[in-house]
């Protein structure tokens, strides 16, 4: 993986199952016209319900609620909550969505080098008595989206770690279809498109 900003160390150890990662940047000609992009991007990314990812003619669709399940919030804070419609067979654990957690928001300004880290886990549907993970991976997994400015540089990152598709004690029509999304067999041979979400992240 090509990264131009280092940010290894903001990442979580792959213990058990699969990890991806996803990367691109943009180079400016000024200090000043990269942290005016750095600080349009942090909002954007922070602006969760305005995230799409397209897959042919079924975009996955985000939407962010406080952890009460109230009023859909409008930027992500700690122990928010997303839901999450992709293009697949719905999730029925989930009541039609996998859902995830904000579980940390990190930011860093030190001169030249600046970030914001966002990661989440898999979640249970608040909707559902029983608490059982409605995602198509298990509580294992996280996502960590890293947006990083360094002098000229931006670069946006997303990173999937121990990725174990939820197979177990949700039944045998939802345990298939989690494993086939955790596996890729589903919308286009990608778990979520990931790569084409920071390319047209930074350009838009």
């Amino acid at each position: 993986m090509n990264y131009k900003i280092d940010i290894q160390e903001f990442l979580p150890v792959n213990k058990v199952g699969s990890k991806n990662n996803a990367v691109t940047f943009l180079k400016y000609e000024t200090d000043d016209e990269a942290l005016e992009k750095f600080r349009i991007l942090k909002q954007n990314l922070l602006d969760i319900n305005r995230w799409n990812i397209n897959s042919g003619k079924n975009p996955t669709k985000f939407f962010l609620y406080d952890e009460n399940l109230g009023d859909e919030s409008s930027l992500a804070e700690e122990n928010d909550l997303v839901k999450i419609k992709i293009p697949a067979p719905a999730n029925k654990v989930g009541k039609g969505f996998d859902w995830v957690k904000i579980i940390k928001i990190k930011e860093i300004d030190n001169n030249d080098f600046q970030t914001i880290l966002i990661r989440m886990k898999p979640h249970y549907c608040p909707e559902n008595k029983d608490k059982k993970i409605a995602h198509f991976y298990t509580n294992d997994a996280t996502s960590t989206f890293i947006l990083a400015k360094e002098n000229k540089v931006i670069q946006l990152s997303v990173h999937g770690r121990n990725e174990i598709p939820n197979t177990k004690n949700i039944g045998f029509i939802n345990s298939l279809r989690n494993y086939f999304v955790a596996k890729g067999g589903i919308f286009g041979g990608s778990k979520i498109q990931w790569q084409d979400f920071v390319e047209e992240f930074v350009k838009n």
